[in-house]
């Protein structure tokens, strides 16, 4: 497992800004700064933290071209391509305070 992936499932069970770092000879996830779990490989730190089995949630927000989409419905037109994929990317991270917004 690489780090993209690691990332990638902190991040479906809603992690508040997750992080896998590496240090004294292993992975360590965190979840802003504090530590949640360790492993001597990615999956180890994963498993260690209860994030293993992963869910496989479908990204809601997808990059399609200039345009970025939920659930299919437009949301907006970025300048470019790779300007739409990190407003996906930042709206699939988001998660909603106490206010739920």
């Amino acid at each position: 497992m690489d780090y993209r992936e690691g990332m990638q499932i902190l991040r479906s069970h809603h992690l508040h800004a997750p992080a896998i770092v590496r240090f004294f000879g292993g992975y360590h996830v965190f979840s802003r700064t504090k530590r949640v779990s360790y492993g001597t490989t990615i999956e180890d730190a994963l498993r260690a933290g209860g994030f293993l089995p992963a869910p496989h949630p479908s990204d809601p927000f997808v990059a399609e071209g200039q345009d970025v989409r939920w659930k299919s419905k437009p949301v907006c037109t970025a300048e470019n391509k790779t300007l739409a994929q990190r407003i996906a990317n930042a709206l699939n991270e988001y998660v909603p305070g106490k206010r739920n917004y």
